[in-house]
């Protein structure tokens, strides 16, 4: 059911523009750091809690925290290292995971949330991640995900749920390697896949399949962005940004399945564009396509 739900959201894009809160009012994502698990769980609480607390309006919006780039840690482990190079296994993530849900939780005001995991395609390969270590990654990254979700309803916190996401570049890492994130994602099946990351040096106009740095295509950004699972919630930091994905975009409303929407736009502080210009201007070349999520590092 949770699949077929899925699908059926990124066929139309109107399951969720039903539920969010009213457009480019941002909402805070975090970079997840911590030096020891309990460190990671009193920072993911206190997030929970501050979001909760400035949630605007009364929809759903995106807890986004990024735990830094997926890694494999051992012959049977995965996880992350965070943006201090501490490394964190996926059992220690999901409980920093629990723990933003009850903050969440405790300090609701309003609204809902969907509490989302996120990594990066941050030098996959080098650190000795193969294609398929990176499937298994996807694959218990969702994996995660929804035994957050058995957490949530396990307390009754029915203003919740949870899937993934993903700050996938194509400057980090080849499209092969990366593509099994999404790949690992689907295969698991519970998780919607956002793709909070860009579309480095992919072209600005036309809609043809364009070369982007390091080996990657205009497909490779639609498939690692709208293929399977996914759904793009891209960095939009200067016009240039929304021009790529615009791109993107037209690429594969002309050759793929599907009628490609962006479910909103990741801003950041001390870039070209403010938070509200980031949203506005992915969505004055995309009128119509942009759902009303607006994730902000940094606000």
């Amino acid at each position: 059911m949770r699949l077929l739900a899925c699908t059926l959201t990124l066929a139309a894009g109107l399951a969720w523009s039903a539920t969010v809160a009213a457009a480019t009012q941002p909402v805070t994502a975090w970079y997840m750091y911590g030096s020891s698990g309990s460190d990671l769980k009193s920072y993911a609480y206190a997030h929970g809690c501050d979001f909760a607390q400035a949630q605007p309006g009364t929809g759903m919006r995106v807890l986004l925290l990024d735990f830094g780039a997926a890694r494999k840690l051992d012959s049977s482990t995965w996880g992350a290292v965070d943006f201090s190079n501490t490394r964190f296994s996926n059992a220690e993530i999901l409980s920093a995971l629990e723990r933003a849900a009850d903050g969440y939780h405790n300090c609701h005001a309003r609204g809902s949330v969907d509490i989302a995991y996120g990594n990066s395609n941050y030098h996959l390969s080098g650190s000795g991640m193969s294609s398929t270590d990176a499937w298994w990654a996807g694959f218990h990254q969702s994996e995660r995900s929804e035994d957050l979700a058995d957490y949530q309803s396990s307390k009754g916190y029915t203003s919740q749920t949870s899937d993934a996401a993903s700050d996938m570049e194509p400057s980090w890492e080849s499209p092969a390697v990366t593509k099994q994130l999404v790949s690992g994602d689907q295969a698991q099946g519970w998780a919607l896949y956002y793709d909070f990351g860009s579309a480095d040096g992919c072209p600005q106009s036309g809609n043809a399949d364009g070369a982007c740095n390091n080996g990657w295509h205009v497909s490779d950004v639609g498939y690692v962005s709208y293929a399977a699972l996914a759904l793009p919630l891209p960095e939009i930091y200067y016009t240039a940004n929304a021009n790529q994905w615009t791109v993107v975009r037209k690429w594969w409303n002309a050759n793929a399945q599907g009628t490609y929407f962006f479910l909103g736009a990741t801003a950041s502080t001390g870039v070209g564009l403010t938070p509200t210009a980031s949203w506005n201007t992915l969505n004055s070349l995309n009128n119509g396509l942009v759902e009303s999520e607006l994730a902000c590092f940094g606000c």
